[in-house]
């Protein structure tokens, strides 16, 4: 019997209110970037009126001078990099660490979303920097990790539990414009359970823009296990894959071909319909090509590439028996790009999917996300549980 899970969150009508009201007061000539990546940013630095008074000098895109997006954002960047400098010369080692996360942060909105105007490749390199000196603060140390992949290696950055001897380890991926050093509140979850969590950009993205982003490039999530497998830091027989938004989508075809993981989480990734989804936000446009090698302006060639990584194209989603491991599918319910429909027809294609909905929000559920982790958090703890019970 397949098992179902329906999460109905309720938005308090003042909370709407705020947020409508939020949305009005940055309003200025330039809407550079939708409202719900102000708030999402907003929730990662801990710094609302930090976002919105910068957002507000930026006035324009190109370029590098004062007001354009990649100035004003490193400027802020650069400033919590030298607190973080001055923190780690006084000995404070906590307050060195975020700092230098918040300088990731702000280093990595600068390169936004895809590294391919004016000056966002520095910004990205400035980004990687401090997040690695972010990570020589951590409990235990950022590692480093080298990936063997098509003749070379990509990287990625393991995160791990303190006084946890080889931890199982999850594999986790953001979408195609959130990549590996711009996710640490979120796995911290994860982490704080015993987890280590391994991030890594996927192909077309991040350090990876040397290959092409494709249908079937969970090549190399099946790289990585084999790597990982037998690694010393972890326990390489017990590896879960979570992926969010156009890593969702890898995850889902994880959680059909990939027979070595315990358990997948699949968040707000497209299945099907969501890949028919031709009206998109010029940010998500210009990462997703840049991610698959097309010209952002060949609207349609963009389209129809993306329509062959519906799972059902491909004759992956055939059975309800297509979904071979223990997943869970989530979203909000007002998701144009991975679709209520996406999520049931991943559901009801394997015998163990929970389904979460998150009632009233958007993609990849930015409002419930503080409270939902550590509930994704759990989850993973119980199939992990499962999976050690004998059969």
């Amino acid at each position: 019997m397949q098992l179902k899970q329906l999460f109905w969150g309720i938005i308090s009508l003042s909370l709407f209110a705020q947020e409508c009201l939020q949305a009005e007061e940055t309003a200025h000539e330039g809407e550079f970037v939708e409202e719900r990546r102000l708030r999402l940013w907003s929730a990662q630095t801990k710094n609302q009126d930090l976002i919105r008074s910068t957002y507000r000098r930026v006035d324009h895109m190109q370029g590098t001078d004062p007001g354009s997006w990649v100035y004003e954002w490193s400027q802020i960047g650069q400033y919590f990099a030298d607190r973080g400098e001055a923190f780690t010369a006084t000995d404070e080692p906590d307050a060195a660490r975020e700092a230098f996360l918040t300088a990731s942060k702000f280093y990595g909105i600068a390169r936004f979303p895809a590294k391919t105007l004016p000056g966002q490749a520095d910004a990205y390199s400035q980004h990687l920097k401090y997040y690695k000196r972010a990570g020589e603060y951590f409990d235990p140390q950022l590692v480093i990790i080298d990936i063997p992949y098509d003749g070379q290696t990509i990287q990625g950055y393991l995160h791990r539990p303190p006084d946890v001897e080889k931890p199982p380890l999850i594999l986790w991926n953001g979408g195609i414009d959130t990549w590996k050093g711009d996710v640490y509140n979120n796995i911290k979850p994860y982490v704080d359970r015993g987890f280590a969590v391994l991030t890594f950009d996927v192909l077309g993205t991040g350090e990876n823009t040397a290959w092409a982003a494709e249908a079937d490039s969970n090549v190399l999530h099946s790289a990585v296990i084999d790597h990982m497998q037998n690694h010393p830091l972890v326990d390489g027989r017990y590896i879960a894959h979570v992926g969010f938004s156009f890593s969702g989508y890898y995850a889902a075809r994880n959680a059909i071909t990939e027979d070595r993981l315990f358990a997948v989480i699949s968040a707000c990734g497209p299945i099907h319909d969501g890949w028919k989804y031709t009206e998109r936000a010029w940010e998500i446009q210009e990462a997703l090509s840049a991610a698959i090698h097309i010209a952002p302006d060949d609207t349609d060639a963009v389209n129809q590439y993306m329509e062959g990584f519906s799972l059902v194209k491909q004759g992956l989603l055939t059975t309800d028996h297509s979904v071979t491991r223990p997943t869970l599918i989530i979203n909000g319910d007002l998701d144009n790009l991975a679709p209520i429909s996406d999520l049931r027809l991943l559901a009801d294609s394997g015998q163990e999917t929970d389904l979460w909905i998150m009632g009233g929000d958007q993609h990849c559920f930015g409002q419930y996300r503080s409270v939902v982790m550590p509930k994704m958090a759990n989850w993973l703890v119980e199939k992990l549980a499962a999976s050690k019970e004998p059969r």
